[in-house]
C-alpha cells in the first residue's frame, strides 16, 4: 500500500469532497467512474458520511464506488449506525432515500487497522474492540443487543462511536459548535486522566472549564489510555474548530466540522512514525 489519506467526517458535504479528493491527486477516468490515485493511494473514511449536509446521497454513491473499486475503506460512524437502529426498530425518523444503501451500511466495520495504522469513529477503547471483535450491524443478534441499553454490545459501541464523557459540573456552561448545551463532555481519551482537569481532559477545549476541578474517579472508570508507542490511530468525530490542534502524539483528529466552518480535513500517510501537522490537507 503506498500510502493512505484519512478523510474527515463528510456530513452530506459532496462540493467539499470533491475539492479534498481533487486536492489529494484522485480522479476519474470519465464522470460514470470512481475515483484512483494514479500513484496507487487509498482513501480511509472515519465514518459520519450522511446528514446535516445538502448531498449525503451523493456522498454515499462516491464512497460506495471508491470501496468497491478498492481505492477506498470506510469505518461506521454514529451517524450511520443511528440510521441503522432506526430502520431496525421501524422508527419513523429512518429516511426512506438511505434504503438502497442500508445493506452496505450495515457490513461497515466498527474499526480498521491497515497499512500500519488504525481508524475508529471516536475512541480505540480495546476493552470495547474485544467485545465486538469480528461483528458488524449484519448480524441481527449482534444489532439486537447493540442498540439494547445496558448490554455490553452497546455499551461497546456507545464508546467506540460517540467518545468517552464524563459530566459537567452544574456552575460549568459547556456548548458544543452547534450552539448546544451538553451535561456531559467527551474528554481525551488518549491520556491518562490521573490527576488532571477539566480543562486539561475536555476535547475540544473549552475556554471556560475549571482548571482546579476535576471529574471523579469512578467518571473516568472507561478510561484506557492510548500507549505512545501503539501506531498512529485517527478519528473523526469530535467537530474541531479551525485552531483546535488535531494531532495529539499518534492519535489524530479529521474532524474539522465541515458543517460549521465548510472545511473538510484529512491526513495524508505515507508511513511516518511521528505524525506531522504538515500532511494535513482541507477542502478549501
Amino acid at each position: 500500500m503506498s500510502g493512505i489519506d484519512i478523510v474527515g467526517d463528510i456530513h452530506g458535504h459532496v462540493d467539499q469532497l470533491l475539492r479534498l479528493l481533487s486536492k489529494l491527486g484522485y480522479q476519474r477516468r470519465n464522470s460514470g467512474s470512481p475515483f484512483a490515485h494514479p500513484d496507487g493511494r487509498t482513501v480511509a473514511f472515519v465514518g459520519d458520511l450522511i446528514n446535516r449536509g445538502p448531498a449525503s446521497s451523493e456522498v454515499i454513491c462516491i464512497v460506495r464506488g471508491m470501496t468497491d473499486a478498492g481505492s477506498a475503506f470506510v469505518v461506521l460512524g454514529n451517524h450511520e449506525f443511528n440510521l441503522i437502529a432506526a430502520s431496525f426498530v421501524g422508527d419513523e425518523k429512518f429516511h426512506k432515500k438511505y434504503l438502497e444503501h442500508l445493506d452496505w451500511f450495515r457490513s461497515l466495520p466498527f474499526s480498521l487497522e491497515i497499512g500500519g495504522i488504525r481508524v475508529v469513529h471516536a475512541v480505540w477503547h480495546p476493552t470495547s474492540l474485544k467485545v465486538i471483535a469480528g461483528r458488524t450491524c449484519s448480524d441481527e443478534d449482534f444489532l439486537r443487543r447493540a442498540i439494547t441499553e445496558r448490554t455490553s454490545e452497546h455499551q461497546a459501541v456507545q464508546t467506540l462511536l460517540k467518545g468517552i464523557k464524563v459530566p459537567i459540573p452544574r456552575d460549568q456552561v459547556y456548548l458544543d459548535r452547534f450552539g448546544i448545551r451538553r451535561s456531559r463532555g467527551r474528554i481525551r481519551w488518549w491520556l491518562d486522566p490521573g490527576g488532571l482537569s477539566y480543562a486539561d481532559l475536555l476535547f475540544p477545549s473549552c475556554a471556560g472549564a475549571l482548571a482546579e476541578s476535576r471529574p471523579s474517579v469512578a467518571d473516568l472508570a472507561d478510561s484506557e489510555p492510548y500507549p505512545s508507542d501503539e501506531p498512529a490511530v485517527f478519528i473523526g468525530h469530535y467537530c474541531l474548530p479551525v485552531g483546535e490542534p488535531k494531532i495529539h502524539g499518534n492519535v489524530a483528529c479529521v474532524d474539522g466540522c465541515v458543517t460549521c466552518d465548510g472545511v473538510l480535513w484529512a491526513y495524508r500517510y505515507t508511513g511516518e512514525r511521528i505524525l506531522d501537522p504538515d500532511n494535513l490537507a482541507q477542502s478549501d
